[in-house]
């Protein structure tokens, strides 16, 4: 009885341990899980023996079929791990599960703790970056002063803020050599992209930090993942509730898929749920993006009301992924948000897909050498892709903002 409460005990402890935000699991937590589960294991068979009193016989067929049964899940387990089967994208950046779905967070600006230092890293590149005085991965942030400046803010996720890339290559770093190059001196860029950051956030921060900085223009990158992993797990700005935000809530036994590979093949192969769909059912998924298509649009009309009354412009830029440059195609259909765009006098639209495909020629036959294999990001080349984009955007929708210059009508390609 005591080795069947211990392990009761212990499996209790990894459910509570997993209930904390952002709790990882590794390799050692599933140890313990299976050690756990085997002192269950025997602690029930034993106590069965001492209940009903097989024959000795009886009880050594049960304990060596129970240990066989063990020992070969135990042993896949190790296959699966090694092979990495059903591995979630979140350990193939850091070796550690982490839910997708967060359960209370006080960093309601979702930013960096300022004046820290940290890393951008997953399994293929580690670069480092610091943290200025409002916590983002650029220099120090002040308010602009002088009216012959031209503010420009960017906001966006991992692209903007360039993970995969060293600090100087992510596509604001390059978008400021672009104005250089071209003598644009009075426009300043500052990078307020955060890895994970979505709309809302984008909202939040723009409310709380970034129109006390006074900028002319915001260019808001958005993509299909906005919606369809961070929308999608957190909501829209229903996520804030005062001092903290809380997402959705996760299965209660998500904390099992997290230590047991095994859990996550019954999972999939036999319930067709696993990580990447956060264990929803296809028509699920598709029920929950219908249902956040309100709260899209509704998080960028927060965003209106901020700008526009400061005749703050604001450029959205509609960024593809790897797979979608591939086959010249969005996953998701924006129709929605394009007609609520429309309406928004002070936005206005660059779509990178075309610019990629058409002025940088890339194809699925070459998409290889602008992003990483395994992690997804951009690397180097694809920011610097990336910011001729975003600058070809600029000059087309704000051509006021830029200083005549005899030698420079349009971007270099």
């Amino acid at each position: 009885m005591g080795v069947l409460a211990a392990g009761v005990v212990g499996l209790w402890g990894l459910y509570y341990h997993f209930s904390w935000p952002y709790a990882a699991l590794n390799g050692n937590w599933s140890l313990y899980f299976y050690a756990n589960l085997f002192a269950i294991l025997m602690g029930a068979l034993f106590t069965v023996f001492v209940w009903l009193k097989p024959a000795r016989e009886t009880q050594f067929k049960a304990l060596l079929i129970s240990l066989s049964v063990f020992m070969v899940v135990l042993a896949t387990e190790f296959y699966l791990r090694i092979e990495k089967i059903n591995q979630a994208y979140i350990e193939t950046r850091g070796g550690v599960y982490r839910s997708s779905y967060v359960k209370r967070d006080p960093n309601i600006d979702w930013h960096y703790l300022p004046g820290s230092d940290g890393y951008l890293e997953a399994a293929e590149y580690k670069y480092p970056r610091h943290h200025n005085n409002l916590g983002f991965s650029d220099a120090d942030f002040y308010p602009k002063k002088d009216s012959n400046t031209i503010l420009v803010q960017t906001y966006g996720d991992s692209f903007t803020e360039g993970d995969g890339a060293p600090v100087d290559s992510s596509y604001p770093a390059i978008l400021r050599d672009l104005l250089k190059r071209d003598g644009q001196t009075k426009i300043i860029v500052q990078n307020m992209g955060i890895c994970g950051n979505d709309p809302a956030f984008v909202w939040k921060q723009l409310k709380d930090i970034g129109t006390g900085l006074k900028p002319d223009v915001v260019v808001i990158v958005y993509n299909t993942g906005d919606l369809k992993t961070d929308f999608f797990t957190r909501g829209g700005q229903e996520r804030f509730k005062g001092d903290y935000y809380k997402g959705l809530d996760a299965p209660n036994w998500e904390w099992i898929y997290g230590v047991s590979y095994v859990a996550r093949l019954v999972a999939r192969s036999v319930f067709g749920i696993e990580y990447k769909n956060f264990f929803l059912t296809d028509a699920q998924a598709d029920k929950r993006v219908e249902e956040l298509k309100p709260k899209w649009n509704q998080t960028f009309a927060g965003i209106a009301t901020l700008t526009c009354p400061n005749k703050t412009k604001v450029l959205l830029i509609k960024k593809p992924e790897r797979g979608e440059v591939d086959f010249n195609k969005y996953e998701q259909d924006f129709a929605f948000f394009d007609r609520m765009r429309d309406t928004v006098s002070c936005f206005k639209q660059y779509d990178l897909l075309p610019f990629y495909r058409d002025s940088c020629h890339m194809n699925r036959d070459n998409t290889g050498r602008y992003w990483w294999m395994m992690d997804g990001h951009n690397n180097g080349l694809g920011y610097a892709m990336m910011a001729r984009g975003v600058y070809d955007g600029l000059r087309k929708s704000y051509p006021e903002i830029f200083t005549t210059l005899d030698s420079v009508k349009t971007v270099q390609q």
